[in-house]
């Protein structure tokens, strides 16, 4: 199998992903290249700006689930926190806290973000200009740091776990000017309010803020993935109300203004003829690398680092089969048969898409991840239509079925059955918390909104943070080995 490319996209404060670049994040995740997304703070110094019901939840904490839901629209595969602190607004009190990012040690900072490119090898590193877009400490910083660490992850004697990688493209997304100024005429003409205000701007270079249009070097169409863009920005809804520029735009002048992305190649070979735009971040590149996809947090205990052993096929203990020892291919049907040998459950994931579709599989790649918080995880075939469904709802409910209910299992097995809510015909089911079906009569179901989608090869791996659960003690589970369904027996 070819190696993918992997988009690595580092951002201050969680939302910076949706509005900078979702569309090409979601772009390459739907055409099959690897993306992950650093974000460098919690947003802790952010505010509640849509007004919305935090419930018993401090805004940061508010703000990671936000963020788990935004990651899960745009299909990324994997979302690293840096580990530092929002620094405010400048002159504003959090800029003194002596966790905030903008006052953190730059090597340092850049230190971790190094581990994290030489972890993944990316074949293309995006983050905020110089000027940090709009000027915020933080983006300003989240340039400075991401500038040093590609030179730190190239550079062999540095200080920083991994073997030596040079990124192949350094990017730094921006708006170009021209496109801002129509914007904003755009907006006032149609009566809507423009982020610049309701005065008349007569030439592009007025605008507090752009890249003058001869600088820029790429622009990327992202319209079809628009609607994917949308769903993160609203998933961050806390800090993108319904008033917000970026969701109150009409439907009519969208595409317009939000259907392409553009940038500026800072470092690395242009993937086009001298003089000419780029319509792609990895126009002229072949994928560089694909090693397996991990972490959570790049200061936690879990975090992956590089010595971290690497998954190997080997066969029996003793054995000598060539076909099964590290660095030979393992042919599927001989992996399905082996893996077949563990005994597992038998569950009904269920989920509702964005425009409230439910839809089911049977699925047995499920687990417990943490307790603290509550966490799931179940693996998804990324050809299956609960792929998208899933990532598009961040929801899923998990429905182990009794030892009876060998039918449904095959049911919502069979790739002839019906789509949509035609699935759950003459079967019982009801909603617990997210909305997502939970089927009656099993033996123990979850509830859970997802919290992180992973790389999983030809799998998505898609982790849930439990919300509801329940258990019926009386009900005997069904069982699955070596292909057939079996019944569990105690031992005497």
């Amino acid at each position: 199998m070819e190696p993918r490319r992997t988009l690595l996209c580092v951002h201050p404060h969680p939302d910076d992903e949706s509005i900078a670049c979702g569309g090409v994040l979601a772009r390459a995740a739907a055409t099959g290249d690897r993306t992950v997304v650093v974000t460098c703070t919690g947003g802790e110094a952010g505010e509640n700006l849509a007004g919305i019901d935090l419930g018993d939840e401090d805004l940061p904490t508010h703000r990671r689930r936000e963020m788990a839901d935004a990651i899960a629209a745009l299909g990324v595969h994997e979302h690293v926190w840096l580990g530092y602190r929002d620094s405010g607004m400048v002159g504003t009190g959090d800029n003194e806290h002596p966790d905030s990012f903008h006052r953190a040690d730059l090597d340092e900072a850049a230190s971790r973000l190094a581990a994290i490119i030489r972890r993944l090898r990316p074949d293309v590193v995006v983050s905020d200009d110089v000027h940090g877009s709009y000027g915020h400490p933080d983006h300003v910083k989240a340039h400075q740091v991401t500038v040093r660490a590609v030179a730190l992850a190239a550079d062999p004697a540095a200080d920083v776990p991994g073997d030596a990688f040079q990124v192949p493209k350094r990017y730094v997304h921006t708006l170009a000017r021209t496109r801002l100024w129509q914007a904003h005429q755009g907006l006032l003409a149609a009566g809507f309010p423009s982020p610049f205000g309701d005065a008349a701007i007569d030439d592009p270079a007025d605008l507090p803020m752009g890249t003058p249009d001869e600088q820029v070097t790429t622009i990327v169409d992202v319209t079809p993935w628009l609607p994917r863009k949308r769903a993160a920005l609203l998933a961050h809804r806390s800090q993108i109300g319904a008033e917000s520029f970026f969701l109150n735009t009409p439907d009519a002048m969208a595409e317009a203004f939000f259907g392409t992305e553009e940038f500026v190649l800072e470092e690395g070979t242009p993937g086009t003829a001298p003089g000419g735009l780029e319509d792609d971040l990895f126009a002229g590149l072949h994928a560089v690398g694909d090693d397996a996809a991990a972490t959570t947090d790049a200061t936690g205990p879990d975090a992956a680092g590089p010595d971290a052993a690497a998954p190997t096929a080997v066969g029996d203990a003793g054995g000598d089969d060539p076909a099964q020892l590290p660095g030979h291919e393992v042919h599927p049907d001989r992996f399905r048969e082996t893996l077949g040998r563990f005994v597992t459950g038998v569950t009904i994931m269920t989920t509702r898409a964005a425009d409230g579709t439910p839809h089911a599989m049977t699925a047995s790649s499920v687990t417990s991840v943490s307790l603290q918080p509550p966490l799931v995880l179940v693996c998804v075939d990324r050809g299956a239509v609960m792929a998208d469904h899933v990532t598009e709802g961040g929801i899923y409910a998990l429905s182990v079925l009794a030892e009876d209910q060998g039918e449904l299992s095959g049911a919502f097995a069979d790739p002839s059955r019906p789509s949509g809510a035609a699935q759950f015909e003459d079967v019982a089911v009801r909603q617990e918390v997210t909305g997502a079906p939970v089927l009656e009569g099993v033996t123990a179901w979850v509830d859970t909104r997802v919290w992180a989608v992973h790389d999983g090869g030809d799998h998505l791996i898609v982790v849930g943070e439990v919300v509801a659960l329940g258990h019926d003690p009386s009900r005997a589970p069904l069982a699955y080995h070596a292909g057939s369904y079996t019944r569990l027996a105690p031992l005497d």
